[in-house]
């Protein structure tokens, strides 16, 4: 039997974890970097810019903190499904 489903269960596990106890920021990074629409494409910005409105998550700051909230439980049920991949798998391959 292949060891990618319990490496691919312990790396899921890890990212979730790091994503819900906010560990080295990862969470705020998280938030400010992938969700921030202020890191969008250009040409969408543009399109906006054409139009004479901003961009409709343009009052990013103020909903930042909620965001992070979200990014935090939602590493926790992303973990949660890594440990339970990490688990399976590691039966399979001691009874298989």
């Amino acid at each position: 039997m292949s060891l990618i489903p319990p490496l691919l269960g312990s790396t899921v596990f890890l990212a979730g974890l790091a994503l819900a106890t906010d560990h080295r920021g990862a969470a705020r990074w998280a938030v400010e970097v992938l969700l921030n629409p202020a890191y969008a494409e250009p040409g969408l910005l543009r399109r906006y810019a054409r139009r004479g409105c901003g961009h409709p998550q343009m009052h990013f700051y103020r909903s930042a903190l909620r965001q992070r909230r979200l990014v935090r439980i939602w590493g926790g049920f992303v973990s949660a499904l890594g440990l339970l991949v990490l688990v399976v798998s590691t039966v399979f391959l001691v009874l298989g």
